[in-house]
């Protein structure tokens, strides 16, 4: 890795740490720190209960949100957009205060607590609000993510205002704001801004009309599927699988032919994620694209939709030369639950990448009603991959065959991993027959107590 790679990643830790916060408050032990232009109190300040347990807590003032907007200023434009990625996010409480924290780390580390609460102070919604005309569009994001999230109604009605702008970039901040807001006082002059002249504006809306769900926005975002920017299309179809209607499966379908790659891709997901049968058809027929991206993005949504009528194109897709097509198309069927998958998903299991056997092997214990057990389920059991031996033993308790009671048997008595061995002794809890009560009495006495926990469950589930 490159020196300078280095250091910028070490900074994007430092100000993820912090949290861009380069002040904080509290009632003792203050001291003062420079921030360039803004001279603010900071200190370190004790975790409360509530922020142990993630509540929301009283959120920033004004002093530490205009801190955190210049720190973000004058940040590397990558550190600025990783810190805004992370706004609000609790990730690693204790490891920045007291567990786990750094010996001499600064006094303004402690500051990043204050950012776990919403913004609520006054004073501090009017600093975002004026920071949404700010030059550097990180600090613009930064402010309308902070507004949307803010349970203060004047900080909405910022928002409200700024979308009104003669300048496009406060609009377009102002859209991701109501976006962020999820505001449905907002629809209506959202979906007139689809047509603003400013395509950034455009797509901004149309994210934010995603983001709100309204089923009235599919007819206006569809009818931007013919628009000649292509950012508008993506932005609009993205928004249509957010809403999931079944009515927008029409109009996204034709996407899955589109131009641009990213909308092709963007387009399965959106079917995917509306879960509708309509488009199960022309998912199966993409399943033969040369875009390895489209492929596999088609076999995810097929999986999401769960329709028996995607089976014999996935089932043909174990055989893509993509090895990433071939697990997503073993774990879709395993989505579906149809015994027909049963065979192809078995021949699945000599397959030659590990993680498309380990897909094969979950998949073929979920469908639904199979009569028995493939062989190639009781060979797993043999695998040398741990991961795959358990998911074998797993597989085996979900269809219950009694057939396969010895090969269980073989296998408990063999492995050496308990988790394998507690994996086996759970599925012979689900088979009947003599030879699994006697591995089940045997399991009495393994070294492990989880095991012998499971075995003596499974015992007095038979009493």
């Amino acid at each position: 890795m490159a020196t300078s790679q280095v250091r910028l990643l070490a900074a994007a830790a430092s100000l993820l740490l912090i949290g861009g916060v380069l002040a904080a408050q509290s009632t003792r032990n203050r001291i003062r720190v420079r921030t360039g232009p803004i001279t603010v109190n900071t200190s370190i300040s004790i975790p409360s209960i509530a922020s142990l347990r993630g509540d929301d807590g009283p959120g920033p003032d004004s002093a530490q949100v205009e801190a955190l907007l210049a720190g973000l200023g004058r940040a590397d434009p990558v550190v600025c957009e990783m810190a805004v990625d992370n706004l609000g996010n609790s990730w690693g409480g204790w490891a920045r205060r007291e567990v786990g924290a750094l010996h001499d780390r600064t006094p303004a580390a402690a500051g990043r607590e204050a950012f776990e609460g919403r913004v609520k102070d006054a004073r501090a919604v009017a600093v975002l609000g004026r920071e949404l005309a700010n030059a550097n569009p990180c600090v613009r994001r930064a402010a309308a993510r902070l507004l949307g999230e803010s349970p203060n109604p004047e900080a909405l009605a910022r928002l409200r205002t700024a979308f009104r702008s003669g300048d496009a970039r406060v609009r377009e901040a102002a859209a991701h704001g109501l976006g962020t807001a999820e505001d449905p006082e907002s629809f209506d002059p959202l979906v007139k801004a689809l047509r603003d002249n400013d395509p950034a504006v455009a797509r901004m809306s149309a994210w934010a009309l995603g983001e709100i769900e309204d089923p009235r926005a599919v007819d206006p975002l569809a009818a931007q599927l013919r628009s000649s920017d292509t950012g508008l299309r993506l932005a609009a179809v993205w928004a249509l699988g957010e809403i999931e209607d079944a009515r927008a499966v029409k109009p996204v379908i034709p996407m899955l032919r589109d131009a641009d790659p990213r909308l092709r891709v963007a387009a399965a997901q959106a079917l995917g994620e509306i879960e509708d049968a309509g488009a199960v058809d022309a998912l199966v027929e993409t399943l033969k694209d040369g875009d390895e991206s489209l492929r596999l993005a088609s076999a995810d949504a097929l999986g999401e939709i769960e329709d028996a009528g995607a089976v014999d194109g996935l089932l043909r897709s174990l055989r893509d030369k993509s090895p990433s097509v071939r697990a997503a198309s073993a774990h879709a069927l395993g989505e579906i639950e149809s015994p027909r998958a049963a065979e192809g998903l078995a021949a699945a299991l000599s397959d030659s990448d590990l993680e498309v056997r380990r897909a094969a092997v979950h998949a073929l214990g979920e469908l639904d009603d199979l009569s028995g057990a493939p062989a190639g389920l009781t060979s797993a059991l043999k695998d040398a991959d741990p991961e795959m031996r358990e998911a074998a033993a797993h597989a085996l308790g979900e269809i219950g065959d009694q057939s396969t009671a010895p090969a269980l048997a073989a296998a408990y008595r063999s492995d050496e991993r308990v988790e394998v061995r507690r994996a086996i002794i759970e599925a012979l809890s689900e088979i009947e027959g003599v030879k699994a009560s006697e591995v089940l009495v045997a399991a009495m006495k393994d070294p492990d107590p989880e095991v012998r926990r499971a075995a003596a469950d499974a015992l007095g589930d038979r009493d």
